[in-house]
């Protein structure tokens, strides 16, 4: 009976577990179903304004006349075009300007007979050349090259008559140059040279009779293609005889690629394709995956904290273990199908033209960019706020910060329908009721206890991050835009209305994670330095504008600065192209890497200034830390760093390293040693100090009563009497002994707090790498923003403050017994991950890449040693005795500490002699291949 009994519970259980299994994956669906339907809704109102734009850029506007041709563009007339036995040429040179900006010189010369009318008429009037520029084969294509950049009159408006004799021929020569200005890989010129220019009636003129020449010199940085016959071409030249024989065309098409080697351009290209890197950054993908399902594990499942439970451990482990599952399968799915390419964001990133979403639907990429996005920017501060108050007080989070937490994401979908015209109300309205209608959906399915008693609590919360996550990944596929028409420009511009709602919104993006961050440190910050809702407010301000992108690479002429902002955050220019890739989800993701160190070092403070008790997660949270110190370069710059296998490695190592330096079975013996006070460890500096003296005692006498012994000075009874009195103090086993004071007396904390030893050993850890992290500094150039630049330049100095941090935070639980043994193996730990994070800074091989490391290893030689002879020092000293009673300097035991003021010397002398040498492949940013000409031009296939 009782066999079948259980066997009856059981089954129920299964069936239980079923019904919540089915009702999770059903709600899952609804949510999905809904950010569908409204994706759907706000892509056809994308296409529609797309169309409406082009249809209205398309008709010519009240008040304004329609120049004949072009605008801008003089009318032609066949009375100013060369007689016969006319000839001449046009060269066109592309030059560098300053800054990012190009210039591009066409030079003009023209032949004519002494007889021909039009030499007389550009004797009298030189301005006449204006007309007969466009006439010249080849004129008129040059002139709608250059047109969108000239900011006056596209073709030259005065020339140059020269004759060197009487019966001569006269020689007429013009230039005008134009200046591309933010020129960024992929800009574009197409001369058009078998175009002719219309009359006054729209009716082509003729060529002049006569042979003539077209060029184009192109410098480094710039390609080109040519279609028709040329009758040179070099790698930087072509030319052409024009006219071109019957039913050919002739055109040039001359693009950007990438900077001139002279020029040094620290910002990688945007739009770039990196071929045979996607295994590697898949791999890399897998072990960040890795990485963070243990991480979440370890916090589950740690001794303090409140989830160590079987059934929560089990769930992080199966979370785990699917997250593992699905990236092997992505893994294998790339491998194995040619048309899959949304993971070709691991490696690089593509531009997406505007235009292209009127005959396509809209991407997938999009689709996909648009929901990491909101899941970065505003989903994950609403659960990382849930989560964490859950864990620390065991509470959920209030009405008023629930509305604090959503409130950008309400704000965002407002915005967004400001700053599109009329006909973005239905896609808004659509995405408001479709989130409401997923949110309203989580909140039921949770109440009524669908998925179980214990995921009541959690409707609240779980509704707001279903209605966040809806809204804001729909709303951040496509920006919305109006357009109007500018009188002034004579051009289509961004309306008024959205370029000042644009501002707010740009601020609004990095909202949430600054909201989150002081909801979740304020509360644990001392009452004396806590701040009121008024502080709180300028603190938020101050973050959200020193967390934005201000220094983006990202440009487009006659754009406004938001245009920029939003291209780095959010991967478009509103009204423009779209850029789809890994490394538009790097500003958010760095966002989050900043507010997360600090919550966590906030949480550190306060469980680690209570006097001789280390707090219940210490060493979860200290190892959480050394975790997210080694991702920061991969947060920063993914698109660099996921292709390299040894970032894989480095990931692995961070992990496997903290807890070699932290083993679990040291718990219990760190605790007792954390617990020590200051006056016992002064008794133990005492013992240590008098054992070491009896020792040195010891080895002096026998040293010293070699003579005397042999001399007979001393008798052997006296000498045997002393040395039996030296012995005596001591135990019978006296090095095991002076080992075991060792272990203790310069083990412990010295009863100082587990937040102040780590704040000294930070402070230390920063002095001694400040010239490192000084140069770095001043070599941050091209990077978006301050948090770009933290992770990025500043990843190796993170490295190094996140291990000094742990060495005084955790130094009794630290792997060793000394100063200098723990020190050793933080060093191992520390080299071992910056040695595998440098790989992808350096470009040359040979000498510079063994400069670096070496370089790097004696940086952190400097900081190991110097950092353990320091709090040697500081154990000594709080115990009121000398360096000296401790270290015998006379020992060679103790040669350390010259060796070590050598090894300092020696490391800044040659730090200093071959700074510029190793600097540029140390500190700037990891320069990647140029795209290929059809990368930046056509849509992305679809999978």
């Amino acid at each position: 009976m009782a066999t079948a009994a259980g066997g009856g519970t059981t089954t129920g259980q299964k069936a239980v577990a079923a019904r919540r299994t089915a009702a999770v994956v059903l709600l899952c669906a609804v949510v999905v179903g809904c950010a569908v339907w409204a994706s759907d809704e706000w892509g056809d109102t994308t296409r529609r304004q797309v169309v409406a734009q082009l249809r209205e850029r398309a008709q010519p506007q009240p008040g304004a006349t329609a120049p004949p041709g072009n605008a801008g563009v003089p009318v032609a007339a066949a009375e100013y075009l060369p007689g016969k036995g006319s000839s001449g040429e046009i060269a066109v040179r592309v030059s560098r300007a300053k800054g990012d900006d190009w210039q591009v010189t066409a030079r003009y010369r023209l032949r004519l007979r002494e007889s021909d009318p039009l030499a007389g008429r550009l004797r009298a009037t030189p301005s006449l050349f204006s007309r007969v520029s466009v006439l010249i084969p080849g004129g008129y294509g040059t002139l709608l090259a250059m047109q969108p950049a000239a900011k006056g009159a596209a073709y030259p408006v005065r020339c140059t008559v020269s004759q060197a004799s009487a019966r001569g021929n006269v020689t007429v020569t013009a230039a005008y140059s134009v200046t591309l200005a933010d020129v960024v890989p992929g800009r574009q010129l197409s001369f058009q040279l078998s175009s002719r220019a219309p009359d006054s009636k729209g009716r082509p003129v003729p060529n002049p009779p006569g042979p003539w020449r077209w060029s184009l010199d192109a410098p480094p940085g710039w390609g080109f293609s040519a279609f028709g016959q040329p009758s040179l071409q070099t790698a930087r030249t072509v030319e052409f005889a024009l006219p071109q024989p019957r039913k050919k065309q002739a055109v040039v098409g001359a693009q950007f690629v990438r900077p001139a080697p002279p020029k040094k351009d620290t910002s990688p290209p945007v739009w770039q394709v990196r071929p045979g890197s996607s295994p590697e950054a898949l791999l890399s993908l897998l072990a960040l995956g890795a990485v963070t399902g243990g991480a979440l594990t370890a916090f589950l499942t740690a001794p303090g904290g409140s989830a160590a439970s079987p059934r929560r451990t089990r769930a992080a482990i199966a979370v785990t273990v699917t997250a593992l599952l699905l990236a092997v399968g992505a893994l294998l799915l790339h491998a194995y199908s040619a048309k899959w390419r949304v993971l070709f964001w691991l490696w690089g990133s593509v531009s997406y033209p505007h235009n292209a979403l009127i005959p396509n639907t809209l991407p997938l990429e999009s689709r996909t960019q648009g929901t990491l996005l909101g899941t970065v920017l505003f989903v994950l501060p609403v659960l990382a706020v849930t989560v964490t108050l859950h864990l620390r007080a065991g509470r959920f989070p209030r009405p008023g910060e629930l509305c604090m937490l959503a409130a950008p994401a309400v704000a965002l979908v407002l915005m967004a329908w400001l700053m599109g015209a009329d006909g973005w109300t239905r896609a808004v309205l659509t995405c408001l009721a479709t989130a409401s209608l997923a949110a309203g959906a989580v909140y039921a399915a949770l109440r009524l206890g669908l998925c179980g008693s214990g995921a009541r609590p959690w409707a609240t919360p779980l509704a707001v991050a279903a209605w966040t996550a809806v809204a804001t990944s729909v709303v951040l596929q496509v920006l919305p835009w109006d357009f109007q028409w500018s009188p002034t420009d004579n051009a289509w511009t961004i309306d008024d209305r959205t370029v000042g709602v644009s501002w707010p919104l740009a601020f609004l993006l990095p909202v949430p994670w600054v909201t989150a961050l002081l909801l979740l440190t304020c509360p644990l910050l001392p009452p004396l330095i806590r701040p009121g809702w008024r502080g709180r407010l300028a603190l938020g301000a101050v973050f959200v504008t020193a967390l934005l992108p201000w220094w983006t690479t990202l440009h487009k002429p006659q754009r406004p600065p938001t245009s920029d902002l939003f291209a780095q955050l959010a991967g478009q220019w509103p009204g423009d192209d779209f850029i789809y890739g890994v490394r538009t989800i790097a500003p958010g993701a760095q966002i989050m890497w900043c507010a997360a160190v600090v919550v966590l070092v906030a949480h550190l403070y306060a469980t680690g200034t209570e006097p001789r008790r280390l707090g219940p997660g210490a060493r979860r949270d200290c190892v959480t830390l050394l975790l997210f110190a080694a991702a920061s370069t991969v947060i920063g710059a993914p698109d660099s760093w996921l292709p390299y296998w040894t970032t894989a490695a480095a990931l692995f190592m961070a992990w496997a390293g903290a807890h070699l330096i932290l083993p679990p079975a040291r718990a219990e013996h760190a605790k007792r040693l954390h617990r020590l006070t200051g006056a016992a460890h002064a008794r133990l500096l005492n013992s240590l100090a008098r054992a070491l003296l009896f020792a040195e005692g010891r080895h002096r006498f026998l040293t010293s009563s070699r003579g005397t012994l042999a001399d007979t000075s001393l008798p052997a009874d006296d000498w045997e009497d002393k040395w039996q009195s030296l012995r005596r103090p001591t135990a019978g086993d006296a090095a095991d002994e002076t080992a075991r004071l060792k272990g203790v007396a310069l083990g412990g904390s010295g009863g100082r707090t587990a937040w102040n030893n780590g704040l000294t050993a930070a402070a230390a850890t920063a002095l001694l790498t400040l010239p490192w992290t000084a140069w770095t500094a001043w070599q941050a150039q091209g990077y978006s923003g301050v948090p770009e630049a933290v992770t990025v330049a500043g990843a190796p100095t993170c490295v190094w403050l996140a291990h000094g941090f742990v060495y005084g935070y955790l130094y009794p639980w630290l792997r060793g017994n000394t100063p200098v043994g723990k020190a050793g193996w933080l060093w191992l730990v520390m080299s071992s991950v910056q040695v595998l994070l440098l790989v992808p800074r350096l470009r040359v091989p040979q000498g510079p890449v063994a400069l670096s490391v070496f370089l790097l290893l004696a940086q952190s030689t400097v900081l190991a040693l110097a950092l353990a002879l320091y709090w040697e020092i500081r154990l000594v000293r709080r115990a009121d005795l000398l360096w000296g009673h401790i270290r015998n300097f006379r020992r060679l035991s103790s040669l350390a500490t010259p060796l070590s003021a050598v090894l300092v010397a020696t490391m800044a002398a040659v730090a200093t002699v071959l700074a510029t040498t190793w600097a540029n492949n140390v500190t700037s940013p990891v320069e990647n291949p140029s795209p290929s000409p059809s990368a930046t031009s056509s849509a992305p296939e679809h999978p």
